[in-house]
């Protein structure tokens, strides 16, 4: 039986990352191996089941380990190189944020593996922008660095050595051509997110859609979800009927920009128009696509956007940005440069046919939960 030591920061976050995660979870049991979660926050298991329509989740992990910044960034090296070199395979599923020393004593038998959503770091430390990540890191360190800036040039140099030290993979060309021209000697092999496309394809022919919008993401304001409501006011000012759901997980630190939302709502008097809804479980989900028509993704620079993607094995049509990931499955004609042209295809997007909506599902079929699971067995059979 193979060991694994698979890091996460924080599965509860429930997005798409943490979807890739429990994916991968998955997979390594199913795979036969022993696998220990390294996390900072301890998994809300009964959400976690509830949100991603998994049963028994928490009997895919031997055991979990809350750990901090401290144990992440390698702070005494020999204990945490000898630590890796207790397992067969370290994978770190969230390696666009969080940096983790990866690089084991030289001899020993231990893999690496980064899933690299899309390399952040470099750009944040680079912009002080990662400065509020080491901040909420080290809340949770019970060491205290003498200044940020030695936090930073630390966690840069661990980045850097994850990435150089073992096997990336990634979602999209769009994020693997961002990691190539920070690291040229890595061509991350592309493994799509995988996508519960059988679960949400229950609904593609649906004859319940009532024109409504969803807006589908973690509350953060990374996800630009302020730009949804934008949209809204220009519809709502064309005398466009129509009712938009936002929906997303959120976790407490990302409460203050809960409110900051709804109160945008209020101010543009569109209270009834918009609902806000957090931590929907996965049928619930299903349900709403089943009664909407459009999913609109605010998130500029998407990396991939498994969300996307979901809506649209749903039968939903997309509106997306026209710069990002998902412009390499969204067609054109369904991409916006600015509010007046996502509106206008908003409109148009609203009198789809269920043909049309057909063909959103089968072009996606390719990030079906199946096909990433069968490419990260075959990846790991390698390494191994």
């Amino acid at each position: 039986m193979k060991s694994v030591k698979l890091i996460h920061e924080d599965l509860n976050a429930g997005g798409g990352a943490e979807r890739l995660a429990v994916a991968s979870l998955e997979t390594l049991k199913e795979m036969n191996c022993s696998i220990d979660l390294i996390t900072f926050t301890e998994p809300n298991w009964q959400q976690l089941e509830r949100i991603f329509g998994i049963s028994k989740l928490r009997s895919f992990v031997n055991s979990v380990v809350k750990v901090d910044i401290d144990f992440l960034l390698g702070k005494g090296n020999q204990t945490e190189s000898s630590e890796h070199n207790q397992y067969d395979l370290v994978m770190n599923t969230h390696g666009d944020i969080l940096p983790s020393n990866m690089l084991a004593e030289r001899g020993k038998t231990s893999k690496f593996v980064t899933y690299c959503h899309y390399p952040l770091v470099p750009e944040l430390i680079r912009n002080l922008k990662y400065d509020t990540v080491l901040r909420n890191f080290m809340e949770m360190s019970k060491y205290r660095y003498s200044s940020l800036e030695k936090l930073r040039q630390k966690a840069l140099a661990v980045y850097n050595q994850m990435m150089n030290n073992s096997t990336v993979l990634t979602n999209s060309v769009f994020s693997s051509n961002a990691v190539h021209s920070l690291y040229p000697s890595i061509n991350p092999k592309i493994i799509y997110p995988p996508v519960d496309i059988e679960f949400f394809s229950r609904v593609v022919s649906s004859d319940f859609r009532e024109d409504r919008i969803i807006v589908l993401g973690r509350f953060n304001p990374d996800k630009n979800i302020e730009l949804a409501i934008e949209v809204a006011r220009l519809l709502k000012a064309m005398d466009f009927k129509f009712e938009m759901s936002i929906v997303g997980n959120i976790s407490k630190s990302y409460y203050p920009y809960y409110h900051y939302l709804e109160k945008l709502i209020k101010k543009y008097g569109l209270s009834e128009t918009i609902e806000l809804k957090t931590n929907l479980d996965i049928n619930n989900l299903l349900d709403l696509f089943g009664k909407s028509k459009v999913l609109f993704h605010p998130t500029i620079g998407e990396p991939f956007g498994i969300c996307v993607a979901e809506a649209m094995s749903a039968g939903l049509i997309p509106v997306v940005p026209s710069f990002g990931g998902n412009t390499e499955f969204v067609p054109q004609h369904l991409r916006y440069s600015n509010n007046e042209e996502a509106v206008k295809i908003i409109i148009r997007s609203m009198d789809a046919t269920l043909q049309q909506r057909a063909i959103m599902n089968s072009s996606v079929k390719k990030f079906a939960k199946r096909r990433f699971k069968h490419s990260l067995k075959s990846l790991l059979n390698k390494v191994w």
